[in-house]
């Protein structure tokens, strides 16, 4: 469909304002996905030094879906963008890959869609003033169902005691403790020092620096753990000065624990205590765990804004928990 406008001056048809605004005029009267997708790689090649790709693929979507519902330019309903995503979250793509998505591939379709509005200014379209793009806390990040539920929390911790590799237990406890009740993820606790354990807040470190205050069952966990943890330093000539080590016997007894081995003992441990997958998911721990925490904080009453710094979660969006 690319159309020189004159030998010689290598503008395209996209150049000339009112052929520019003739095109896209005609391609919003039939919904032609084709022509718009073209029209808005147009647009971000000439507006964007870093130009979005995947911007024009998921417009596609949109525009095809509101040519299903039947909706006829510009007459388009206020929450249309929204009620798009949300049957994206769902049933998946129009045409495309079938549902549910994971919130991540409609936070994607979500970021692409805000090209649409600054692109049909430029094609002498403007959307209707009543349409409107949500805002990323507008939709959940993640279902509150995956958020592990207290009883479950509560025989994970029992079961520890039962795994059949004894000195795993201390270390397995400190874990689960971390994610579901500090809300760290399995990268951030393993990166965690002896002496980011303060008296009643834990230092995080990286690339989300910050002080997260400890329950009184953290304070107990850590507190068990410390003399233990002494004593698996004191199998390296140089004790390491990580707050999680390796508890295996062997030469590598008081290393630091890494994050494929975290990863690997919370896969055996949710084996063992008999974890079912969930619908598509495997049976991870860490994710359920670590909403565990930030149900648990805002059913103290903290404020979001606070829960989302503890927990490094800032696009924290958490409809009705706390109610149930």
């Amino acid at each position: 469909m690319i159309v020189r406008m004159r030998e010689g001056l290598g503008l395209e048809v996209w150049d000339h304002p009112e052929e520019r605004k003739r095109l896209v005029g005609e391609a919003l009267a039939r919904w032609d996905e084709g022509a718009l997708k073209e029209a808005l790689w147009a647009y971000l090649v000439r507006h964007r030094k870093k130009p979005d790709r995947a911007a024009p693929h998921y417009v596609g979507y949109f525009v095809r879906w509101l040519a299903l519902k039947g909706r006829r330019w510009p007459h388009l309903e206020p929450e249309d963008p929204k009620a798009f995503l949300l049957e994206a979250k769902e049933r998946g793509f129009p045409g495309g890959e079938r549902g549910p998505l994971s919130w991540g591939t409609v936070e994607r379709a979500r970021a692409s869609l805000r090209h649409l509005f600054p692109f049909l200014d430029w094609a002498g379209h403007p959307m209707p003033p009543h349409v409107r793009l949500p805002s990323r806390q507008e939709l959940p990040v993640v279902a509150p169902s995956r958020a592990m539920p207290e009883e479950e929390y509560a025989r994970l911790l029992r079961e520890v005691d039962l795994y059949p590799l004894a000195y795993w237990r201390p270390l397995l406890r400190v874990l689960l403790v971390l994610l579901g009740e500090v809300g760290l993820t399995v990268k951030e606790a393993v990166e965690l020092w002896q002496e980011d354990v303060r008296e009643k807040v834990l230092l995080v470190r990286g690339a989300k620096l910050r002080e997260v205050p400890l329950s009184p069952l953290a304070r107990e966990v850590l507190a068990d753990w410390l003399p233990q943890r002494a004593f698996l330093a004191s199998h390296q000539p140089l004790p390491y000065p990580h707050l999680l080590l390796k508890p295996a016997p062997g030469k590598n007894r008081g290393k630091p624990l890494g994050l494929e081995e975290a990863k690997w003992i919370l896969t055996e441990f949710a084996d063992f205590a008999g974890v079912k997958p969930q619908g598509k998911r495997r049976a991870d721990l860490a994710l359920p765990l670590r909403w565990r925490a930030i149900r648990r904080f805002l059913k103290e009453g903290h404020p979001r804004e606070k829960v989302a710094y503890w927990t490094g979660m800032k696009s924290l969006v958490v409809p009705g928990w706390g109610e149930e």
